[in-house]
């Protein structure tokens, strides 16, 4: 009974729209309808999208999109195959731990990933959202994929719903289906702990670099990421521990980064 509710309920401007156009001037009124009933529904379905990632949470608009795109999709992640492990809340709450969140904001992230546990959760427009941001923050989009890896096989497994789901945020992201087949990869063989191990790509992607990246530019891209993420220039700023940690993070990962690609061009 819920799947023509919510049918019913996504349509609703069209129905109503195309019901009344057909009262007022038959088929032809009911034509036109259904086409102003068509952009009544992407209107609301577009605030609903804006309000969930870009309300509140005393952060700039970027770091709300990336907030709200990650903990949708973690909540659509742990529940696509019809329920949420304690292992999945678990590597939720660490993620969110990662980020610089206040009491306001974490409260915020968690109605978010509640929100993305429903089937009709909006993902589509939010990761196009996130697709366009991604082009000009290559290293919030990795951030994104990595936390969303984690969470996806956070119980051990990937089933076949999970990894459909991951799939579709790949493509929606603008990400080859190739990036995320190495990774998956690689963690069967064992290889990657946590992101300490990165595949070729998301180490480039990381770092804000294409492969044609001169040797010079990688090692100015890898000092200019390790020095925004210094502590000492973080306790200058008088930022949280929460900040302080996720930065932490931040320095692994693009450490790590560094390597693979050192590593890769090594062996060429």
């Amino acid at each position: 009974m819920q799947q023509p509710y919510r049918i019913v309920r996504r349509w609703s401007g069209r129905i109503l729209a195309t019901l009344g156009g057909w009262l007022i001037a038959g088929w032809s009124g009911a034509v036109a309808g259904l086409a102003v009933g068509t952009l009544i529904d992407l209107w609301v379905r577009l605030t609903q999208v804006v309000g969930l990632v870009w309300s509140g949470c005393g952060l700039a608009r970027t770091q709300r999109l990336f907030l709200g795109a990650t903990a949708l999709t973690m909540g659509h992640l742990a529940k696509s195959d019809g329920r949420v492990s304690e292992q999945e809340i678990a590597a939720a709450r660490r993620v969110l731990g990662e980020l610089p969140l206040d009491e306001r904001g974490r409260r915020r992230a968690i109605t978010i990933f509640n929100r993305g546990k429903a089937p009709d959760a909006p993902l589509r427009p939010v990761l196009g959202l996130l697709r366009l941001m991604g082009r000009n923050r290559p290293q919030e989009l990795a951030r994104f994929l990595e936390f969303q890896l984690r969470v996806a096989l956070a119980d051990g497994t990937l089933d076949k719903p999970r990894e459909r789901l991951l799939r579709r945020v790949w493509r929606q992201v603008g990400v080859s289906q190739a990036d995320l087949d190495a990774r998956l990869a690689q963690l069967q063989r064992g290889k990657v702990r946590r992101g300490v191990r990165l595949t070729l790509d998301h180490a480039y992607r990381l770092l804000g670099l294409s492969r044609g990246a001169s040797s010079d530019e990688v090692r100015q891209a890898y000092r200019r990421a390790i020095s925004q993420s210094h502590p000492d220039r973080l306790i200058s700023r008088g930022v949280s521990q929460a900040e302080l940690e996720a930065a932490g993070e931040r320095t692994r990962q693009i450490r790590a980064a560094y390597e693979t690609i050192r590593e890769a061009r090594s062996s060429s």
